[in-house]
């Protein structure tokens, strides 16, 4: 039978190791992203040695509790109808936390903190901010509304932490770093599935990759160490929220009245055995338009590689892809989006080159 993310278990730490083919970064992406329909919320942590477990899964913490406020309100039910940061919208967020903890799994106490940060911060998401009361609460609680929170926030029932094991651990952060996960792993609920160098004390689970993803996968150049700590995939159907750029971007279009039709991260099935799916950042379906915003990792040889062999594909599939940096959106918006106008007018007009 194929894998699937669901048949690894959660609330333990496992390593994962491939049979025929290596698990390094390119790997993971390809299996991440989309995110996979079956399993838990999965989201991953570039982990750096600590000296002191409480150091790491304070760490670790940190990064949840930032992820938690910028998901916010997709984990919290009727969210996205209060009206604003000011006293009655957190009371109100707090209201409405409660009510969801009740006869479910969450503890109303540390959602209800949690919820009125969020709002009080939507849009914010700097590190460190969460206020003393929520700070206040154990780690043990911490850990595991936190967990609760992001699968909520991704409609799954549970969520994993794909974390990739530090180079050239000593000795000692071995062990910290061992016994940090299982902490983490029991306290929260969460799987933790280590990858990347072997460490002792921690069962390995030896998948097989699926073919088209090792094929794939070898054909990019080697990954490189990701600069950022956590890696989060986007929620369906909005612009993710940890990006800047398509924020600008739909806000933007939200008042171009030829923008209708448009699709955020959506999964575009495929028929060719080398892609399962392909998430788009932006989709006009019936255009056939797809829209890449290209932050810095895009330059690195893997990413460029993989963003040619995708934009390959879909152009098979009769899709145009238009693709513009970071860079372009942030310093012109107003030229990115009369490219994609004047290419999706010229498909509505039949036109074979979209211009007008």
């Amino acid at each position: 039978m194929p894998f699937t993310w669901g048949d690894l278990p959660v609330g333990r730490v496992l390593r994962i190791a491939g049979v025929d083919s290596s698990i390094d970064a390119n790997v993971m992406e390809l299996l991440l992203d989309p995110l996979p329909e079956a399993g838990p919320a999965v989201i991953s942590y570039a982990a750096t040695e600590c000296d002191s477990v409480p150091e790491l899964v304070g760490s670790i913490l940190r990064e949840l509790e930032t992820l938690a406020v910028g998901l916010f309100p997709a984990w919290l039910p009727e969210g996205d109808k209060l009206d604003g940061p000011g006293g009655g919208g957190m009371a109100a967020a707090r209201v409405l936390a409660m009510r969801m903890a009740v006869g479910g799994r969450h503890f109303g106490p540390f959602l209800a903190e949690l919820a009125a940060h969020a709002i009080q911060h939507r849009g914010e998401f700097t590190p460190g901010r969460l206020p003393a009361r929520c700070r206040a609460f154990p780690a043990e609680v911490r850990a595991a509304g936190l967990a609760r929170v992001v699968a909520a926030a991704f409609r799954r029932d549970e969520a994993a932490l794909v974390v990739h094991v530090p180079e050239k651990l000593s000795s000692h952060g071995e062990t910290v770093f061992v016994a940090g996960c299982e902490w983490l792993a029991h306290q929260s609920g969460m799987g933790v599935w280590l990858v990347g160098p072997e460490v002792r004390r921690v069962e390995t689970v030896h998948l097989k990759v699926p073919e088209p993803v090792a094929r794939l996968a070898a054909q990019l150049p080697a990954p490189v160490t990701r600069a950022e700590v956590l890696r989060v995939p986007p929620l369906r159907g909005e612009p993710a929220r940890y990006s800047e750029v398509e924020q600008a971007v739909e806000q933007a279009l939200l008042d171009c009245p030829w923008a209708h039709g448009r699709e955020w991260n959506q999964t575009y099935p495929s028929n060719d055995p080398l892609f399962v799916s392909i998430r788009t950042d932006l989709m006009w379906a019936h255009e056939k338009c797809v829209v890449e915003l290209d932050g810095p990792e895009h330059l690195t040889a893997a990413k460029a590689e993989m963003d040619r062999l995708r934009d390959r594909h879909l152009e098979r599939d009769g899709f145009t892809v238009l693709r513009f940096t970071n860079e372009q959106v942030l310093d012109d918006l107003p030229a990115v989006l009369r490219r994609i106008r004047d290419f999706l007018l010229g498909r509505r007009l039949g036109l074979s080159e979209g211009a007008v």
